[in-house]
């Protein structure tokens, strides 16, 4: 009995663990919400995880959607 609850025990801190590092990805812009804003009032700087910094986060939407690529924000400021 005791191996069964060491077992579960490990189980459940993998998955908590793996819950809590998808925690420290920076919060991705609702580009499909932004596809109607002037992006040129925005200036919260994104750096992005293709290497590029972008003006706001509209600008990196824009580019997101026009260029159907899989690019997230990696982090808030310039790269």
């Amino acid at each position: 009995m005791s191996a069964m609850r060491l077992l579960l025990l490990c189980v459940t801190f993998i998955c908590l663990s793996d819950m809590r590092s998808e925690a420290q990805f920076p919060p991705q812009p609702n580009c499909y919400k932004l596809m109607v804003v002037d992006c040129s009032t925005m200036n919260d700087v994104v750096c992005a995880t293709n290497g590029v910094t972008y003006p706001s986060s509209c600008s990196f939407c824009y580019v997101k959607i026009r260029t159907v690529k899989d690019i997230f924000v990696a982090k808030k400021g310039a790269c």
